[in-house]
């Protein structure tokens, strides 16, 4: 079994496990808190400053 098919199994385990419990809105929330902080941490403006050649003039 591949990565993937493992990940959605255990998403899909967490979900039942949420909706079971009744934290079904709190576990969407942080699911929706996770992705948009892993959008900010993508951006380019975290990356590292690039190293340039020196400039001749």
């Amino acid at each position: 079994m591949s990565i993937p098919n493992k990940l959605i199994q255990a998403a899909v385990a967490a979900a039942l496990v949420a909706a079971a419990t009744g934290q079904l809105p709190k576990f969407i929330q942080q699911v929706r808190v996770a992705q948009y902080q892993l959008l900010k941490d993508s951006q380019a403006s975290k990356w590292g400053k690039p190293m340039l050649l020196p400039v001749r003039k």
